[in-house]
C-alpha cells in the first residue's frame, strides 16, 4: 500500500486502526526472528500502544508481550495453534475449524475480499488460507487504510466502515473470542496477551461502528 499523510481527525483515527490491525496480523504469523526481537525489546508493545491510543475507543495493551527464546516461542506457536496437546485441541487460527463448514467459511471470507478487490498477502512465508486469523486481520488493516485515505481526500469512507462492521460481526468477533478462550488458559504470555488484545480490539471496534 502507498503512504498517505493523514491530518483530519477521522482519517488519523482510521489510520491508527489500520496500524493496529496490521501489527496484530503480523504478530499472528509464525514467529520470525525479526518479530521475536521486536517482542523481546518491547518495541511490539510500544507500537501496539501507540496505535491503540489513537483509535477513538478504549483498549488496553496486555502486560507480558515479551517472548522466551526464539525456538521456544516458535514451538509454543505450533503447539498452541496447530497441534494442541494434553490440555485439549489447539486454539485454531483458521476460522473454518470452529464450525460452520470449512469451505463455507472460506467462501464467505473470500466474497468479502473479492468485493473490494483485495487478496491476502502472497509474500513467501505469509501465504495461507483466507480464513487464517492473520489474513482476516490483514483485510481489516487494508479496509481501515482505505477508509483513512478516503476521509483524508474528502471522500465518503462509509463503504469501508460498513465492510469493517460486517466483517467483524460475521467473522472476527466470534473468531477472536474462540481463540482467546483456548489460548489464555495455556499460560503462554505472549500469545495469551495477543489473543486477548485481538478479541478486545474487535469487540470494541465493532461497538464503535454500531
Amino acid at each position: 500500500m502507498s503512504t498517505v499523510e493523514l491530518q483530519s481527525p477521522g482519517a488519523v483515527a482510521a489510520g491508527n486502526q489500520s496500524s493496529l490491525y496490521g501489527l496484530l496480523s503480523e504478530a499472528f504469523r509464525y514467529t520470525t526472528e525479526a518479530l521475536h526481537g521486536r517482542s523481546n525489546s518491547g518495541q511490539l508493545a510500544k507500537d501496539l500502544s501507540e496505535a491503540a491510543a489513537g483509535v477513538g475507543y478504549s483498549v488496553s495493551i496486555p502486560a507480558g508481550l515479551e517472548a522466551g527464546g526464539l525456538e521456544e516461542t516458535q514451538l509454543s506457536y505450533v503447539e498452541l495453534f496447530e497441534l494442541g496437546g494434553a490440555e485439549g485441541p489447539p486454539a485454531f487460527i483458521y476460522e473454518g475449524e470452529y464450525g460452520g463448514g470449512r469451505n463455507g467459511v472460506m467462501e464467505d471470507v473470500l466474497r468479502f475480499y473479492d468485493h473490494f478487490g483485495i487478496s491476502p498477502s502472497t509474500d513467501e512465508g505469509s501465504r495461507d488460507r483466507p480464513d487464517h486469523i492473520a489474513s482476516q486481520l490483514e483485510f481489516m488493516h487494508i479496509l481501515a487504510f482505505q477508509e483513512a485515505s478516503a476521509l483524508e481526500s474528502g471522500s465518503d469512507g462509509s463503504a469501508y466502515r460498513d465492510a469493517q462492521r460486517d466483517f467483524l460481526r460475521f467473522h472476527l468477533v466470534e473468531f477472536t473470542q474462540a481463540i482467546a478462550d483456548r489460548t489464555e488458559p495455556k499460560g503462554v504470555a505472549l500469545y495469551s496477551g495477543l489473543s486477548a488484545l485481538a478479541r478486545d480490539v474487535c469487540q470494541q471496534h465493532l461497538q464503535s461502528l454500531t
